[in-house]
């Protein structure tokens, strides 16, 4: 019957321990590693005219999480703590801003074709995820 009791006794003090580390902001060893495992980026193609006036020549892209960790919830806003770039910087720029700007691209000339817009955001474990859309510019 001492041992039952001692058992007992142990089992309710790991139990303390373990609630007692959750409540202290600690870790749950069974925690699940949550990140983002792919976006979409929106719209997939555009295509603008270089000649147009402000805000004419200009289009604005969005990056979205479509999956993530299995489990794992994510915001479906956008999602602004990424960077953009484009394949053609000679005709086409893009804004790193945070604002109403961030993610618009301004075509100042005529591509050869689409170019390529990226969106890079982190994935939340010290890696990037990356997807593409095309924007060509008349």
């Amino acid at each position: 019957m001492g041992d039952t009791r001692r058992a007992k006794g142990l089992f309710a003090g790991l139990c303390l321990l373990y609630l007692t580390t959750l409540g202290c902001g600690g870790k749950s060893p069974i925690a699940l590693a949550c990140k983002i495992t792919a976006i979409n980026v929106s719209p997939a193609s555009a295509t603008i005219s270089h000649t147009a006036p402000p805000p004419g020549n200009t289009q604005h892209f969005d990056a979205f999480a479509s999956a993530v960790t299995p489990g794992c919830v994510v915001s479906q806003g956008n999602l602004t703590t990424g960077t953009w770039s484009v394949s053609d910087n000679i005709n086409v720029n893009i804004s790193n801003v945070q604002g109403a700007t961030f993610g618009t691209a301004t075509c100042n000339g005529a591509t050869a074709g689409a170019a390529t817009v990226t969106a890079t955001v982190p994935a939340g474990d010290g890696t990037s995820v990356t997807n593409t859309a095309s924007l060509t510019c008349n």
